[in-house]
């Protein structure tokens, strides 16, 4: 059975240029590893299907606790999309990757030639389809607010398979720059 080790990042821009930035990192969640049916075809149609899943599922969570659905913004789908393939090629979980070449979730957000104001990221390992994702989130504090969090308006989703064929997913919810 494998482990989670579960992170999240909220980044602020406030008047005058300063950023808040609150990381707390939560381990030893329990992650049920049920069989789920395999994604078939490239493995790009597979990302894309299980991201577009994984903005769903957290629409769905959103709805269901009265807030508004996110918009699934193409420039932030590429930003989640790079650090999940950052984390697979690594190996390794985690919000900030050293040696990547987009180490931080602001680097990632410049790539994709995102402006924000807000921004926050979710990351996990291990769990066999975004459902088993979702859930895993959904019972972190952490990653709940950040699902949950009535600041962001956009979202967009990432997923890879590591050699080993371990998953990995990024979400990352943002409020644009006006």
């Amino acid at each position: 059975m494998g482990a989670l080790i579960a992170a999240f990042l909220i980044m602020l821009r406030q008047p005058g240029g300063f950023i808040l930035t609150m990381f707390v990192c939560v381990s030893g969640l329990f992650c049920s590893l049920a069989q789920s049916a395999p994604v078939s075809g490239h493995p790009a149609t597979a990302a894309s299907t299980v991201a577009a899943d994984v903005i769903e599922l957290t629409n769905v969570e959103r709805t269901h606790h009265r807030r508004s659905a996110l918009r699934a913004n193409e420039r932030l789908m590429k930003a989640a999309q790079l650090q999940a393939e950052q984390m697979a090629r690594a190996a390794h979980m985690a919000h900030v990757l050293p040696d990547a070449r987009y180490p931080r979730a602001q680097d990632r957000l410049a790539a994709a030639d995102y402006r924000w104001h807000a921004f926050g990221e979710n990351v996990a390992f291990g769990q066999p389809s975004a459902a088993k994702v979702l859930d895993s989130w959904m019972h972190s504090d952490g990653h709940r607010s950040n699902i949950l969090n009535s600041t962001f308006t956009e979202m967009g989703a990432g997923y890879a398979v590591d050699r080993t064929g371990r998953p990995y997913y990024v979400q990352v919810f943002a409020q644009p720059l006006s």
